[in-house]
């Protein structure tokens, strides 16, 4: 009776462990994303790049793409 008991914490645990496997992976880029988009944003404000008018057109092609 113990072992089962044993047997379920162990394939228990090993689930838990694998469907966290990627977690980490995540983790990073997310964090690139947000260093990306500062980066993008400093270089912007420094050179008085008009980043709100080149938005509005990528998402312009894009939604044009879509439809």
């Amino acid at each position: 009776m113990t072992r089962m008991f044993v047997n379920t914490k162990i394939r228990l645990q090993k689930a838990l462990e694998a469907r966290e496997a990627g977690q980490g992976t995540l983790e990073y880029l997310g964090i690139v994303v947000v260093v990306a988009l500062l980066i993008t944003a400093l270089i912007a404000g420094f050179t008085k790049w008009d980043l709100a008018s080149k938005l509005g057109t990528a998402l312009d092609k894009i939604t044009t793409a879509i439809a």
